[in-house]
């Protein structure tokens, strides 16, 4: 009898263990995480994200982190997400605004020069029912803010006005490049590898990219010679998760990524303004800051008009809401204007 016990109570044991995940189980949920370049101003979110993801699971949760882009371009994330090549990772509407095209609403031209009311008015956006469905198309939940820089333009020659911008051959992309279309000024697309070279050899004259920060770390500073230090857009990178790797985390785990999520909107951009002091510094010795005179600014800012309502037009065009997606954010960023 004592035998039949024993029996039946090892079965019990054996089927408990079998219906309930154990710690050590627990411990073993690993998420891949995916750079698409070295580490540095782009991921500084992120990192600090997944580390105290990491401290407040207890170490629940580990990530593999793969710097680099040893899995693809910047422009391949969306996919790559998409697929379960990696669990999660940073991308751009800016480089995919085909897969995201209300998303991209963040990147037009002048919309603000308050880069915290941007980046959690971002934040709200994506979150909203017509935005998050582009996130749910591609296999992804939508989490945080990456880095969310500055986009400045540095040049060869002073660009004061309108007239020196149409002069010049300017490197741009996403919100400088609406405007500059909407001022019937060619603009020239070079990738971000092959633009130190092209700048050094004048192929383009001027280049609107992420500045002060990445300006300086990739040596820009050195090539041209003049910097307007105006923000044109602020280059949006939002951070996802593969939705089937969501959907399978445990609840408690789940918990405490929503929680850190949250706390990163503001993180995103205060780790990254901690390391523009240096840049800004450096800029300022290297370069001579221009800027646009009064009257020029004032058509600067008429174009940007016409820049925001052909990007309503064009997605009306294609049967989304552009129009309201676009009160929507500016709306959030009066709310938030204080930040």
């Amino acid at each position: 009898m004592n035998f039949v016990k024993t029996l039946c109570a090892s079965a019990l044991v054996a089927a408990a263990s079998l219906a309930v995940p154990t710690l050590s189980m627990a411990e073993e949920i690993n998420l891949k995480y995916h750079a698409f370049t070295g580490k540095g101003p782009s991921n500084l979110a992120t990192r600090w994200f997944m580390d105290e993801v990491e401290k407040r699971t207890e170490g629940k949760v580990k990530f593999t982190r793969i710097f680099g882009g040893a899995l693809g371009k910047l422009s391949g994330q969306p996919e790559n997400i998409k697929v379960g090549a990696f669990d999660m990772g940073e991308f751009s509407p800016v480089y995919n605004p085909g897969l995201f095209p209300l998303a991209n609403v963040t990147s037009l031209p002048f919309m603000t020069d308050n880069p915290m009311a941007h980046v959690h008015s971002g934040h709200e956006l994506f979150q909203t029912p017509a935005v998050e469905a582009e996130f749910t198309a591609m296999n992804q939940k939508y989490l945080f803010p990456g880095q969310w820089g500055s986009i400045q333009m540095l040049s060869h020659d002073p660009i004061r006005s309108v007239e020196d911008l149409k002069a010049a051959k300017i490197r741009a992309h996403g919100g400088a490049a609406e405007i500059l279309k909407a001022l019937d000024i060619t603009v020239y697309g070079i990738p971000w590898g092959e633009l130190p070279a092209a700048a050094e050899r004048k192929v383009v004259t001027a280049a609107i990219i992420g500045a002060p920060a990445d300006a300086y770390a990739f040596g820009f500073g050195e090539i041209f010679s003049y910097w307007d230090a105006v923000d044109w857009f602020y280059f949006p990178m939002p951070v996802s998760i593969n939705l089937d790797t969501w959907n399978g985390l445990p609840d408690d785990v789940k918990a405490v990524i929503e929680e850190v999520r949250d706390e990163t909107v503001s993180q995103a951009r205060l780790l990254l303004e901690a390391t523009e002091g240096e840049a800004i510094d450096a800029l300022n010795k290297l370069t001579d800051v221009v800027k646009f005179d009064e009257a020029e600014w004032e058509k600067m800012i008429s174009a940007r008009d016409v820049a925001w309502q052909n990007w309503v037009d064009a997605r009306e065009a294609d049967g989304l809401a552009g129009q309201a997606v676009l009160d929507e954010f500016v709306a959030l960023l009066e709310k938030n204007a204080d930040l």
